[in-house]
């Protein structure tokens, strides 16, 4: 690492209060990178994807069995969102969300902009939706009845009246209603 330095010294600045990836943290450069020449981008020692799940194994397994999977992690493309070194937001995000989800859902960004937000939309991503893979469609984070019902109160007479009285348990939600930004 300390070779490296010499002409990497600026990168290897480690991030305050954010965080740091642990390989560049404790100086072994090594482990993603070949230095004497290299068939992938940044001198990496194989594909991103699989180096980076050569030990996030977890995500790796996750996105086997996953219904839904997040195109940048099923393609490798790691570094879309995170930083493979330092960032100064935790888990080496580049951006907090919704702006770094924003930068490739960039439709979705136009709509909120143009059209009333659904005020999650606006606050972040994960509140609904998991980053890498989920068991439900669209990477919920859990089946859209119960999700909506955490902040739509599906036993009040207002609610009710509003959905000609169909139990909010088993309404599907997004047959009549955009989760993000509509015109309505």
């Amino acid at each position: 690492s300390k070779l490296c330095a010499e002409c990497h010294g600026s990168l290897m600045k480690e991030a305050t209060g954010g965080s740091t990836h642990n390989p560049f943290k404790e100086g072994m450069c090594l482990t993603c990178h070949d230095a004497h020449g290299s068939n992938f981008k940044g001198i990496m020692a194989q594909q991103q994807g699989p180096l980076c799940f050569s030990c996030h194994t977890d995500l790796a397994k996750g996105l086997g069995s996953g219904k839904s999977k997040h195109t940048p992690v099923q393609t490798g493309e790691c570094t879309k969102c995170h930083s493979p070194h330092n960032a100064k937001i935790d888990k080496l995000l580049l951006a907090k969300s919704p702006d770094l989800c924003l930068t490739c859902h960039n439709n979705l960004k136009a709509r909120l902009g143009k059209e009333k937000a659904h005020s999650p939309a606006t606050r972040d991503c994960q509140r609904c939706h998991q980053p890498h893979f989920s068991a439900e469609a669209s990477l919920m984070t859990q089946k859209i009845q119960p999700l909506c019902g955490e902040c739509h109160d599906f036993k009040t007479a207002s609610f009710g009246k509003a959905h000609i009285g169909i139990d909010g348990a088993i309404i599907a939600c997004r047959n009549c209603h955009e989760p993000h930004a509509s015109k309505d």
